[in-house]
Parts: C-alpha cells; structure tokens; sequence
C-alpha cells in the first residue's frame, strides 16, 4: 500500500465560520478540497470520506485563530501552491496560516498540542474604570486558590468540574484592539478602542475547560468587596502547542505564543 503524504496545517475560524458545527465543518473542508482539485485520499467502506482530521473541535460560536488539521493526500502535492488554491477556496474566516509536511515517524498530532493558549476580551469603551482591578484582583485570588469548581451545563446532566488544575498562567493587560476580534465580528461595528484582555495558558488532556468555564470561575473567586468581571462573548482561541516559561511553544513552527504581563502562582501567594 502506497503510503499517503500527511500535511498539517494551522488555521482561523473567524466570522460567520465559527458558527460551524464540528460536522459542517468537515463538509466545509470536502467541498473546498475538492474546488481546489487536490488528490485527498479516502477511507475505505461503504461510506468513505475525505482523510481530514481534527484534534480538538471548538464548540459553535468560539474564535480561533489556532484551530490546527491533519490532511492525508492519495498523492503527493507541492504544499505551497496546492494549499494556496485550497486557502482560496475556503470560504472567509478560515484561513491557512501555516503548514508543515509530516515526516516518517511523526508523533500523532494530538500528542503536540498539549496545551492552549486563550484570550479573553472585554472592549473598554463602554465598561466601568475599575474594571481592570476587578480583573485582576479575581485572577490572583483563582491563581492563589487550590480548586476552584463550577459547574458545566450539558444536555446529558449537570457535571462539577475543577477548573483550577489545568490553568498553567494568565496574564491581564490593557491592549490596542485585537485583530482577531475584529475578524470575528463581521456584522456589526467592531471595537476599536483599548481592550482589556485576559490571557490564560491550559493544559490539555483533562477535564476540558473553555471561556464560560474560565469566566465561571474568576466570579466564583472574586474576593470580598470586589465585583466579579462582566461577562464578555469575545473569545479566541489563540494557538496551540506545549508550555515554555514564556507562554506556548506553537506546535508547527516553534514559536513562541507569549504571556505579556503573567501572573503566576508566586504572584498570587
């Protein structure tokens, strides 16, 4: 059996594409590699589809900017222009931004996204003053606490989760306006003034804890006399990879994701 030219990719869902369920998302990647003209190679069986995988799917309605994919080819492709037509051809909001061409022996890509890096925003323009302190008065007190539960609504019953274990370090800091945020709201005026952000690195591979998890949390710490931080839509999943002092090592490229201003347990004590 010939064997299949394995190509993993970094990309965005921004705009109306994080409004994709996991399954149509799927469809999303078929029909655009097929416009494209690429060789995908197919499973076998009476319903074969496309070799397209995904590690870890982001519930509706969350950005990313660090969604990642593993594409298996029946034949080999040139990358750069091949997935230049593939890039093209998918629909606004999902956009290659990276790729590298698996080598023999690759370590699955599940095993090198150990964890996530995550940005929370609340725009300045229409938040109280003191909004910053609260923040970070509530980010220590989470970072100083040994467990911190909440509980995750889900359709098959209720289910207390300990949100504390898997978050490495966050950072506060106020920014200009953040271009994925920007991206992500296509239909209406998005911010453009400063935005106070929240950065979080997460271990991945536990319980799986996402934005409304984090922002749970932080109330359910909010020191006396502090009122817990408004609750904000605006997320993003920013990039994916493995812990460094610094932030998160991007799985492709080796970059470094980095905390600005981290807060970390030693901070917190």
């Amino acid at each position: 059996m010939t064997a299949h030219q394995r190509i993993r990719i970094r990309h965005t869902k921004l705009g109306r594409t994080k409004y994709l369920s996991a399954r149509d998302l799927t469809s999303v990647w078929e029909r655009s590699l097929r416009r494209a003209a690429l060789p995908i190679a197919y499973s076998e069986g009476f319903t074969p589809h496309a070799k397209v995988s995904f590690p870890d799917a982001l519930p509706v309605g969350i950005a990313s900017t660090g969604e990642y994919a593993e594409l298996s080819f029946a034949a080999p492709i040139d990358p750069g222009p091949g997935l230049g037509r593939l890039s093209a051809a998918l629909p606004e909001g999902l956009d290659i931004t990276t790729y590298l061409v698996v080598p023999d022996n690759a370590p699955k890509l599940a095993r090198m996204l150990g964890a996530t890096l995550w940005e929370l925003a609340w725009p300045l323009d229409d938040q109280p003053d003191d909004l910053p302190h609260r923040l970070e008065a509530c980010v220590r007190a989470f970072l100083a606490a040994d467990t911190v539960e909440v509980v995750k609504r889900r359709p098959s019953g209720d289910k207390v989760v300990d949100v504390r274990p898997p978050v490495v370090a966050a950072a506060v800091s106020t920014t200009a306006p953040r271009s994925w945020l920007r991206a992500a709201t296509p239909t209406s005026a998005p911010p453009d003034g400063a935005t106070l952000v929240l950065r979080t690195v997460l271990r991945n591979g536990g319980a799986t804890v996402r934005p409304p998890d984090l922002q749970a949390a932080l109330a359910a710490v909010a020191p006396d006399g502090v009122d817990p931080p408004p609750t904000t839509r605006h997320s993003c999943r920013v990039a994916q990879g493995h812990v460094v002092d610094a932030g998160i090592k991007e799985a492709l490229t080796g970059a470094v994701e980095p905390l600005s201003t981290t807060i970390t347990d030693a901070d917190a004590a």
